[in-house]
This record gives C-alpha cells, structure tokens and sequence, in this order.
C-alpha cells in the first residue's frame, strides 16, 4: 500500500490531532492496539509515549505485527491486565516475530483470562479474529476457535483491535468486535485485495459503565460508526 507522501499527514502530525481530538475526553486509560511505531525503534517508541503521555492517563501498549514486543514492553511497561470503573481491559499480544499475520492459541488466552466470573471485560489484541480480508497478510490463526471460545463466556463484552486500518464493528451474541481506526492512514479490504481509501481516521473513545453496559463512538465521527 502506498503510504500518505503529504507531510500534513504523516504518522505524528495525524497522532497529535487524535490526541488533541481526545483531550476533552480525559480518558481514564489509553489503549495503543499495535503497530505503534513502523521502524519499531526505540525512538519512535519514546516519542509515542511523549505524544500519548501529554493526555495524563495511563497506557496499556499491545504490539502489532511492526513492532518489537520487548522494545514496545520497555517504553510502555508490562501492564497489560487493569481496571477502569468496574470493568476489566486485558491486553492480548498476538504477534508472531518477523510475520504480518497473527496467531491465538485458545487454551493460553482463556487460561489468561481465567475463571468466567461474569465480571464486564474488553479485551484488546492487534489481530482482528474477525475480518473480511482474505489477504493471508490479515489473517488471525486460530481466530474461528477463539470466537467460539469467547462466545461461551459471560464476561467478555467486547473486543478491539487494530492491523486492517478499517473502521467496523460487528456483535456477534453479547460480544461487540470493533476495529479501531489507524491514527495515520486508512485502508479498505475487499476479499484478497486492499488499497488506500478515504475512511476514518482517528481514535476510539469507549464508555464503561459500572452496570456492565457499554457505549462508544469514534473520533472524529458520529457515535457507534
């Protein structure tokens, strides 16, 4: 895919209009869905959380396919299981090293949530278990036994994720699948192919509430697009 050549809207001018975007917000927590820096260097890394940081929030950085985990880990920490009014948010990493495509194995994920105690939880990973690409680059390994799995429990409310650089949203039973916009550029998947388009950009702002019950809206858009 060709990337956007406007300096206007390369990676860290797009990044500071989200956050200023986000500010007014006063997020209780941010959430980094991968892919957080292309070169994955330590730098970029550094200047992300700078970036990010300005909004006064904890950050929980999941790594996508272009970055390193242990470099993301040592910018971002290791906390990727917190709290936020009531609710649960836990981090999934499903990176394999060197690969764009991704892989969940069942057993460990679920063993990591642990018992299904019913508590209202959003899961994070990078990889959609979902997706309408059938581009082996946007692939989850295992994602169809991992659907299955979540869907017999009673406390994962909802899952989000980022890699196709596509806004969507799907509810499958009592879980919500949305993929969160990329703060650079979008891209639109159809079947094998995928290409630049005009979507949207930006970030996603979700409102746990302490009943269980959800709501959310994308940055800049109008609510639940």
């Amino acid at each position: 895919a060709r990337l956007p050549a406007d300096p206007a809207h390369g990676p860290d001018r797009q990044l500071a209009r989200v956050i200023e975007l986000a500010r007014q917000h006063r997020p209780d927590l941010v959430l980094l869905t991968g892919d957080i820096a292309n070169d994955a260097s330590p730098q970029a890394y550094q200047r992300t959380k700078t970036m990010v940081g300005e909004l006064g929030s904890p950050i929980i950085a999941i790594p996508g396919n272009h970055d390193r985990a242990d470099t993301v880990d040592d910018a971002f920490g290791q906390v990727r299981d917190t709290t936020v009014a009531n609710w649960r948010v836990v981090g999934l990493d499903t990176t394999i090293a060197g690969r764009e495509h991704g892989r969940v194995d069942t057993e460990t994920a679920i063993a990591m949530l642990g018992p299904d105690t019913g508590r209202p939880t959003v899961l994070a990973m990078h990889h959609p278990p979902i997706t309408t690409s059938t581009h082996p680059w946007f692939q989850l390994n295992g994602a169809a036994k991992f659907v299955t799995a979540l869907s017999q429990r009673s406390d994962v409310r909802c899952v989000i994720t980022g890699h196709l650089h596509q806004a969507f949203h799907v509810t499958l039973g009592t879980i919500t699948y949305i993929g969160c916009s990329s703060t650079w550029y979008s891209l639109s998947h159809h079947g094998e192919t995928f290409k630049p388009d005009g979507g949207h950009v930006g970030a996603l702002i979700i409102h746990l509430h302490h009943d269980g019950t959800f709501d959310w809206h994308r940055l800049p858009e109008s609510r639940n697009q």
